[in-house]
Formats: C-alpha cells, sequence, structure tokens
C-alpha cells in the first residue's frame, strides 16, 4: 500500500541495501574499465531488445529512443575498453594510468581527523541542539491532549 502517492519499499527488496554485483577493491584500473564496459555492453543489448520490441508492436518513436540510448551505450562501453588498453587520448588519463603503480604503493587509508570530546559538550551546540520551542496552536494541542489521557 503507498503512503501518499508514494510507493513503500521494505528494506529487503529496495535495491540500495542490496550487495553490489560488483567490486573494484584491488582491481587495477585496466579491470574497473572492463567490468564498466561489460555493464555497458549488457545495457546497450538489452536497450537494442526493447528497440525491437516496440518497433514490433508499432511504437516507433519509443523505438527510435531506444535504440538511440542503446547507440550511447555501445559507445561508451567502447571508450571504457580503449581506456582499459591504454589507447585513450586524453592527457589526464594517461597520467593517472602512468601513476598508478606509485599511488598503490604509497596509498594510506584516509582516517577521521575529528574526534568527539571526552566530556560534555560545549554549551553554544547544546543550545543549537535544542529542538525549537512549540507555537501557539502545538501548545493548544498538547494541553487538550493532556485533558484526553
Amino acid at each position: 500500500m503507498g503512503v501518499f502517492g508514494q510507493e513503500e519499499w521494505m528494506p529487503d527488496n529496495n535495491p540500495q541495501y542490496n550487495t553490489p554485483a560488483f567490486s573494484f577493491q584491488g582491481n587495477t584500473t585496466a579491470e574497473e574499465c572492463l567490468a564498466v564496459a561489460r555493464i555497458h555492453h549488457r545495457e546497450a543489448k538489452q536497450l537494442f531488445e526493447h528497440a525491437q520490441q516496440a518497433q514490433a508492436e508499432d511504437r516507433q518513436e519509443e523505438a527510435r529512443l531506444l535504440t538511440d540510448l542503446a547507440i550511447a551505450r555501445r559507445e561508451r562501453a567502447e571508450e571504457f575498453e580503449r581506456a582499459a588498453r591504454g589507447e585513450g587520448s586524453d592527457p589526464i588519463v594517461a597520467e593517472i594510468r602512468d601513476s598508478e603503480p606509485e599511488m598503490f604503493k604509497n596509498y594510506t587509508p584516509n582516517t577521521p581527523t575529528y574526534t568527539a570530546p571526552e566530556g560534555e559538550l560545549p554549551p553554544e551546540w547544546l543550545a543549537e541542539m535544542k529542538p525549537p520551542p512549540l507555537g501557539p496552536i502545538a501548545r493548544a494541542m498538547a494541553w487538550i491532549g493532556s485533558w484526553i489521557t
């Protein structure tokens, strides 16, 4: 059942809470680019199939749009494949790929610089965190509610 026109999601059904289908941890840039290229190729294939289905059902405009999207996805996949082979013409990408082994060697994990105070929070922080006072209508509703309960 939806709430005010919004679709209700259970945590198990929400893709945001699922583990990703792939992970780039420990992979080289070339492997990452090839993995992304495979994803784009898969999406392009699905878009082409949907375009053919739309054309068979005589939805020409939708078929044209899906075909254009599929072509763009396939071109993007080819760009990622070229980047994986090191054939990219972008000088920034070439510089990053050249310095990649050194970056892996000298990598230090990020550590947070903020530490929570051991004592009590400063009074100005407590004042900022305090909820705003109730307005006249809310006070009246609370007063009436206290009589009911």
